[in-house]
């Protein structure tokens, strides 16, 4: 199948989506892209089909897990008979992953799927005469500008999670892999050319200005760590144009469950430059759920889903209660008492007003009476370990069931879970479905909060600490009751501001947001010590180019890490 046709098939997948399949119409697959760009609604299909595969790529599996399970703020433990999965979450957590691990090899396509499509899109659509079909050249430049960006995002992946990697810019070209050098300097041009062809304060869940000076802002702050070449003055010129809206207009969210409750209700966060919008049987945020949540979860917050229970925040507290002392992970812990974040999770209304981040302790059932809540009458059983027992997360991973014999002397491990080991994240909220609000939320890929720590850390690095503290300030006040406020402020409290202070509030503030692994390779903590990991032998911090890849490349060289 030539290129022409394959992007046909790839916009065909839009259409089938959204439209009734009818088995007996006529087959596409031969249509010629010459013939399928008829009309403005054509272009705008074939546009808008690599976010799909963008949203797939940055909340949907593999990238979401070796950003995150290899880092200290979760895990994936083995709770009984479940959840070994071929020593996977072992792996990723112990910094044990080897060439030939699926995970590592999803690191990579993923990415280079989404190259692919935006790459034959683009073909197709800069050999098109846009006045034929109502279009101007102003919007052909605006497509291939975002169709960049995108790119580039794409892009962002594969230089932070392998360095060495293939610049490919057309369609079935292959190349062998640039120097990190060679790629950086690629992803600026790409951003840098693109910017002046793209809207202020675009659609939601397509690049714009916004989006594309953010992504600069991510690719400058870790030039240090993925080329060896600081780049913090370009990073913190950025950022300030960014709040200065020369990039188009954004605020922060005066709630701190705004960016994340956006799409709800019509709701849009001032604060997000970027979401991929969601919608129920449309567009959802899936795996989130599946991967995070127990199999009952269903009956306290309202839906009929089954779940995975897999993913939770790596535990605070050892199998006695005693808290760790580790620097790193902790997460729940880091969390100071009157933090409303810390707040177990529930809703508050019918609409779908909730409050808190984490579901933790003894879990109660949905009250269906009043639309909202938890009937505290109903308690929610377990169905393995505490099988007709309450079910209740707890902060700590240990064979509790099994006390004081059986594995229980094993201690507080990967593979020593239990079905209600872990406080579970829902930062990512979701709501009742019997209110027509269950995954409704927007997946918040980058927003205003992000510039405001990328700048904090370019002045902390330059020494200015007072500045540093401002910024953080900023976003952090609106987590504190007004009376508390003064003694968790950087600003009153300079001396609190340090190094290790700084890498815990990267982690409180963007926790399960896909920026764990590259906060810590940037800070050079990736290879220390936390919960169940021991330090690291030797530099993991660049993930080794899967032998698949290898395999299917002949001109690809191992990037001399295993």
């Amino acid at each position: 199948m030539n290129m022409k046709k394959l992007s046909s098939v790839l916009l065909l997948l839009i259409i089938s989506t959204v439209s009734c399949t009818n088995l007996d119409e006529e087959p596409f697959d031969i249509l010629p892209a010459d013939k399928y760009y008829q009309d403005k609604n054509s272009v705008i299909a074939a546009v808008v089909r690599p976010y799909e595969h963008g949203h797939w790529c940055g909340w949907d599996g593999d990238r979401w897990l070796i950003s995150e399970l290899t880092a200290d703020n979760f895990v994936w433990t083995q709770k009984g008979k479940h959840g070994y999965d071929g020593g996977d979450w072992v792996r990723l957590h112990g910094h044990t992953w080897t060439p030939d691990d699926g995970h590592i090899n999803g690191g990579w396509v993923g990415p280079y799927q989404g190259i692919g499509q935006c790459n034959v899109i683009m073909q197709d659509i800069a050999n098109l005469d846009y006045t034929k079909i109502g279009l101007t050249q102003a919007d052909q430049a605006h497509h291939i500008a975002e169709l960049r960006t995108l790119r580039a995002w794409f892009y962002l992946f594969l230089i932070d999670f392998f360095r060495e990697v293939p610049i490919i810019t057309e369609p079935q070209k292959i190349e062998p892999q640039s120097t990190p050098q060679e790629v950086f300097a690629y992803i600026e041009t790409e951003l840098k050319e693109s910017l002046p062809d793209l809207p202020k304060n675009g659609k939601i869940g397509r690049w714009d200005q916004g989006g594309a000076a953010a992504l600069l802002v991510r690719l400058y702050l870790n030039a240090e760590a993925w080329t060896g070449t600081p780049k913090y003055t370009e990073c913190a010129a950025v950022a300030q144009d960014i709040i200065d809206g020369k990039y188009g207009t954004y605020a922060l969210d005066t709630d701190y469950r705004g960016p994340f409750r956006s799409g709800i209700n019509g709701y849009r966060s001032p604060e997000n430059i970027f979401e991929f919008p969601h919608a129920k049987n449309i567009y959802e945020f899936s795996w989130m759920y599946n991967a995070t949540m127990h199999y009952q979860a269903r009956y306290s917050l309202d839906n009929d889903w089954g779940s995975w229970n897999g993913v939770h925040l790596t535990p605070s507290r050892d199998e006695n209660g005693n808290l760790y002392t580790y620097k790193l992970g902790m997460p729940y812990e880091r969390f100071k008492t009157g933090d409303k974040r810390k707040q177990p999770f529930k809703t508050t209304s019918s609409e779908g007003d909730y409050e808190g981040f984490f579901l933790v302790g003894t879990q109660y059932e949905f009250n269906k009476a009043q639309g909202y809540g938890f009937d505290s009458s109903k308690v929610v059983l377990g169905t393995e370990e505490y099988n007709g027992k309450p079910l209740a997360y707890v902060d700590q991973v240990a064979r509790f069931s099994e006390k004081p014999g059986g594995r229980w002397s094993e201690g507080s491990h990967v593979i020593t879970g239990e079905e209600n080991s872990g406080v579970r994240l829902l930062k990512f909220p979701w709501l009742p479905m019997s209110e027509g609000l269950f995954q409704f939320n927007s997946a918040t890929e980058i927003r205003l909060a992000e510039i405001y720590y990328a700048l904090a850390e370019c002045k902390y690095r330059a020494s200015d600490k007072t500045a540093a503290a401002q910024l953080l300030d900023d976003v952090r006040e609106r987590n504190f009751e007004p009376a508390a406020w003064p003694a968790n402020s950087y600003e009153m409290n300079i001396a609190n501001l340090t190094d290790d202070e700084f890498v815990m509030e990267l982690g409180r503030e963007f926790l399960g947001e896909r920026h764990r692994r590259t906060d810590l390779v940037r800070w050079g903590r990736f290879g220390n010590e936390w919960w169940d990991k021991p330090q690291d032998s030797k530099d993991r911090s660049v993930f080794p180019i899967p032998n698949r890849a290898l395999n299917s490349n002949p001109l690809l060289k191992p990037n001399g890490f295993e």
